[in-house]
């Protein structure tokens, strides 16, 4: 992979994202994107290409619509191959943002992906979906089959032109082990997902075992109830009998257990008010063997701890609106430091004020000149700005 040269973005100018009006596309296919990021001016729009970096798939029609956002159209030509594509921002020749988040092209009667969507409560079968290109005249040629004749795929249904659904299905006898499924047109093999499918023994019990957990909350303050969401499949109801949790990194005492259903078990823990601040895992075991460890499931913030920038309601441009900056235990007197600034002076914030220990709110106005389009909040607190984990961007509509 080609190094990035962020060194090489204007001072002022950060580039956050891209996003796409199709996620999936195929060859012939011209659709909208954009580039999302602060500071975007005239200048640094002058200097900029955009590069998909994939045989046949260019980018026309860039134009600067806000501070925040700059739209183009993504031409998909005939010769694209199908794959996943991550654009890149490109100055002087050289890259230096690469998109997170790609989207897909897949020529006709080839196959992009498959992908296990969801597994059902007893483990015994799942949902999976093949990303593709197909109509009703080669669907008919279309075949998924297992790599194991055990593993019994079924319900095989297409979303034209770029979605199949099926569902598989473990038999009885079928080792533990990992199995795939391959797709075909007419005899020819097209694509292989292998593997698709990960048989495990039972791990809680006679008969359960456990895929990942979660946390509800990921941000939490000392003295908080810490609630877990422990996913897996053929769980009984005394299943929680068989587990242990623990906090690692900080003594929060013994996890209580809860059955849910035979897909979901619930766990707490109730975390000290001596607590640090920090970031902790959580694993779980059964009988002292470690079953799930994950060493960065959940954070204890400090006091005054701001998440996100969002509106209570929507805002369009000569229109009023309402803003609103979430936290945990924020106090008055913090919420006074607190400063929200645009790169538009068309877009005005006032009125900056606490509304309780979870919310700052403000006034926003947007002039009637102001272009529809995304719009970063810039959030300052005692002078100094503040990185949101959860996006400070807004949307300005007609």
């Amino acid at each position: 992979m080609v190094p990035l040269h962020p060194e090489l973005i204007p001072k002022g100018v950060t580039i956050v994202r891209c996003y796409y009006d199709l996620d999936v596309v195929g060859p012939g296919t011209t659709f909208g994107f954009d580039v999302n990021g602060s500071g975007f001016d005239d200048a640094f729009y002058k200097i900029i290409s955009i590069d998909p970096d994939a045989l046949d798939v260019s980018v026309k029609n860039l134009r600067l619509v806000t501070a925040n956002q700059i739209h183009g159209q993504i031409e998909v030509g005939p010769e694209a191959t199908t794959q996943y594509i991550h654009p890149k921002v490109i100055i002087r020749s050289l890259p230096v943002f690469r998109a997170p988040e790609p989207f897909g092209v897949v020529r006709p009667n080839e196959v992009l992906d498959i992908q296990l969507t969801s597994i059902d409560e007893t483990g015994q079968w799942g949902r999976f979906q093949v990303i593709t290109n197909l109509d009703e005249k080669s669907f008919a040629k279309f075949r998924v089959e297992p790599t194991n004749q055990l593993l019994e795929v079924s319900n095989i249904k297409p979303r034209y032109p770029f979605y199949v659904d099926g569902v598989v299905m473990i038999a009885q006898g079928l080792k533990h082990g990992q199995y795939g499924v391959v797709t075909y047109m007419g005899k020819r093999e097209i694509f292989r997902q292998d593997p698709l499918v990960d048989v495990v023994k039972p791990t809680v019990g006679k008969t359960g075992s456990i895929e990942k957990v979660e946390t509800v909350e990921k941000a939490h303050r000392p003295g908080d109830q810490l609630d877990l969401i422990i996913k897996g499949s053929a769980f009984s109801a005394n299943a929680g009998t068989f587990l242990t949790g623990r906090v690692d990194g900080f003594d929060m005492g013994p996890a209580v257990f809860n059955y849910v259903s035979q897909g979901q078990l619930n766990a707490t823990f109730h975390i000290p008010p001596n607590a640090p601040v920090g970031v902790y895992g959580v694993t779980i075991l059964s009988n002292g063997k470690v079953l799930q460890e994950q060493p960065t499931l959940f954070g204890i913030v400090p006091a005054n701890w701001l998440a996100a920038v969002k509106l209570s309601g929507s805002l369009a441009s000569g229109k009023n609106g309402h803003l609103q900056v979430v936290g945990r235990d924020i106090t008055p007197d913090f919420a006074k430091t607190i400063e929200l600034t645009t790169d538009t002076e068309d877009l005005k914030i006032s009125n900056v004020h606490w509304q309780d220990a979870t919310t700052v709110a403000a006034d926003i106005t947007a002039s009637s000149d102001l272009a529809p389009g995304d719009y970063i909040i810039h959030v300052a607190a005692a002078g100094k700005p503040l990185k949101l984990p959860r996006g400070n961007i807004i949307k300005v509509t007609l």
